[in-house]
């Protein structure tokens, strides 16, 4: 059933203006993901500003936009700060990667084909150069390009940008799982064993794969991360 048409009044243009927004998120995120700005550490708007060279209101949007994200908490006295590590958060995030991930992995594996397939194997290939290297910035970038290629074979377009909102929300997490060579090389062989299923294009054993690798995730982690109670 089709909607009904827009009424017809002027609407302001906001590409420049979400287009810094947009820039400013980018930029906070990744000094966040990366522990440049630590969990815990107050942002301060008027800093911010003033170190990016912006006006305070677009870093206002992008503060609110990375709460809605995960990455910005709010206290009780306004103040917004980087949002703490906790179980609770990580095991809440990857059980809804858990179901939503499950279902991406087995319709993208049912329907890759031989060019999707060339891709995943060139990048399973540069994803053992990144673990063999320790490089968690390539590594993590590659996992995501990895998977995206098989998850968008399904043509399902919400639920691949659904799964790859979920994956970037936990990339802080995941640097904690490769906290190690063992991991790297135990997370790899988890990938290997994916692809292979995709090349046969069994959806249910991709399925149980992708989802034994996020459990593995919480079982190497969660066990060691602080509960939401002790920052009560």
């Amino acid at each position: 059933m089709e909607g009904t048409a827009a009424p017809d009044y002027a609407i302001e243009p906001l590409e420049e203006r979400e287009s810094i927004e947009q820039r400013v998120a980018q930029s906070l995120r990744a000094l966040i993901v990366a522990g440049h700005l630590p969990e815990g550490t107050q942002l301060v708007q008027r800093e911010l500003a003033a170190r990016l060279g912006v006006s305070q209101t677009p870093v206002r949007a992008s503060l609110g936009r990375l709460q809605r994200e995960g990455f910005v908490a709010v206290g009780s006295t306004g103040r917004a700060f980087v949002s703490r590590l906790t179980r609770e958060d990580f095991e809440e995030i990857y059980a809804a990667r858990l179901g939503l991930e499950g279902l991406a992995a087995r319709l993208g594996a049912e329907a890759v084909g031989p060019s999707e397939l060339t891709a995943m194997r060139k990048t399973l290939g540069r994803l053992e150069r990144a673990a063999a290297a320790e490089d968690v910035d390539a590594y993590l970038a590659l996992r995501w390009e990895f998977y995206g290629t098989c998850y968008r074979a399904s043509g399902r377009r919400r639920l691949v940008e659904e799964v790859e909102r979920l994956y970037w929300r936990s990339e802080r997490y995941n640097r904690i799982v490769l906290a190690t060579a063992e991991r790297f090389q135990e997370s790899l062989g988890r990938y290997s064993a994916y692809f292979a299923h995709c090349e046969v294009n069994d959806g249910l054993a991709a399925e149980r794969a992708a989802q034994d690798s996020l459990r593995w995730a919480v079982d190497s982690v969660a066990g060691g991360l602080p509960s939401e109670a002790e920052f009560a």
